[in-house]
């Protein structure tokens, strides 16, 4: 097999997810002197399609709605049959559940490369369901020995994962999501959209999810204002949003919060903030929190697992709070509010730190990993 070497990799669909936007980055931007890069997802659909480079082919392997055994069956079979074809170099599947499902494939029908499964939340807490406890951890347990490599977007979740499944230290490897900052850094420059600046600016942004804590934010919120007015602006959507609005009602802070939905290009409002703002129980990584940093906005964010701890560097370069702890953060907001000078500080060392997330920092080191398992 001669370069480009043919890179198939696997995924559910390309919805509005941290997860789907690091792969459609590390897809458009390999070397495609070295790697011609191929997409399979279970359903082609999802925003970050028309994001991806037109070179990419892209196979739908599974379209139709099967019960759960007779659709992942079909998954594992089409997986195979797409290998058959494509013949590619390495194999990377994206997410928990196509992670199983890929590395079935491979131990049942030898998909005849390595493949490498990347994983993206803090799995203890991101299959929290009895029947993905009782469902993942032996599956994971018996495939995940089969990869070549697991890659996390953190070193929290790798160790987790390292002690959850029994695996030595060798089989991860870490590498953080790429950010595209030059790109993200235009985008904000894309818009005339101007937010009123009668009060300080608070972003926050990410699916409308429990995993996000909405709630713990908006009851800092309240606290906030009784000291000093602000306007928090939420971007994005999901099966929340009726419970956020009702506790937005509830707080009376209709005048305070606007729920944005999701947008296509959210960097245009994070420029605008004077504070970012993160309250998850957990993460993954935490791409947003780079995409503010690159745009000079400080942050802040709760000292989740995993991610937000490791992008900041234990404070360095934004401020971290206890998780599900709404004083302290209401605090740190104010804090941030009260120091213009302290905000500017952060909002610089922040923009320097965010090149450490780039796509030119980052992408090298997949290719580096492809080559490795290509060449042996």
């Amino acid at each position: 097999m001669r370069s480009p070497y043919p890179i198939l990799f696997i995924t559910s669909n390309l919805g509005g997810g941290g997860a789907e936007r690091a792969l459609v980055n590390i897809i458009n931007h390999l070397d495609r002197t070295r790697f011609q890069p191929h997409l399979a997802l279970f359903q082609k659909e999802g925003i970050f399609l028309e994001a991806l480079a037109p070179d990419v082919p892209v196979y739908e392997i599974q379209p139709t709605d099967y019960g759960l055994l007779h659709r992942n069956g079909m998954r594992i079979w089409g997986i195979r049959q797409l290998c058959k074809r494509l013949r590619p170099a390495v194999v990377m599947s994206v997410q928990w559940q196509v992670n199983i499902v890929t590395l079935l494939a491979d131990t049942l029908l030898n998909l005849g490369c390595p493949v490498v499964v990347n994983e993206q939340v803090a799995l203890k807490r991101g299959s929290q369901s009895i029947w993905q406890r009782r469902l993942f951890w032996p599956l994971a347990r018996m495939t995940y020995k089969r990869a070549a490599k697991v890659i996390t977007s953190s070193n929290g979740i790798a160790s987790e994962l390292r002690k959850a499944l029994s695996l030595p230290r060798s089989k991860f490897q870490v590498i953080y999501n790429p950010i595209a900052i030059d790109d993200v850094r235009k985008r904000s420059l894309l818009s005339s959209i101007s937010l009123p600046a009668e009060h300080p600016r608070l972003v926050a942004a990410g699916r409308l999810t429990r995993q996000k804590n909405y709630p713990l934010l908006l009851h800092a919120i309240k606290r906030v204002i009784k000291e000093k007015p602000v306007h928090l602006y939420i971007l994005g959507e999901g099966p929340e949003r009726p419970s956020i609005e009702k506790l937005i009602q509830a707080l009376d802070l209709k005048a305070f919060v606007d729920l944005l939905g999701f947008q296509s290009n959210p960097f245009v409002y994070m420029k605008q903030a004077d504070i970012f703002v993160l309250s998850s129980d957990f993460e993954g990584f935490g791409n947003v929190i780079v995409e503010a940093m690159a745009l000079g906005v400080p942050v802040i964010a709760t000292n989740c697992p995993y991610g937000p701890a490791e992008i900041l560097a234990d404070g360095r370069y934004g401020v971290l709070v206890p998780v599900r702890h709404e004083e302290a953060l209401a605090e740190a907001i104010l804090s941030l509010l009260r120091s213009p000078d302290t905000r500017r500080k952060l909002g610089a060392k922040a923009r320097k730190r965010a090149k450490d997330f780039s796509i030119e920092q980052v992408i090298p080191l997949y290719e580096q990993l492809f080559s490795e398992l290509i060449l042996g």
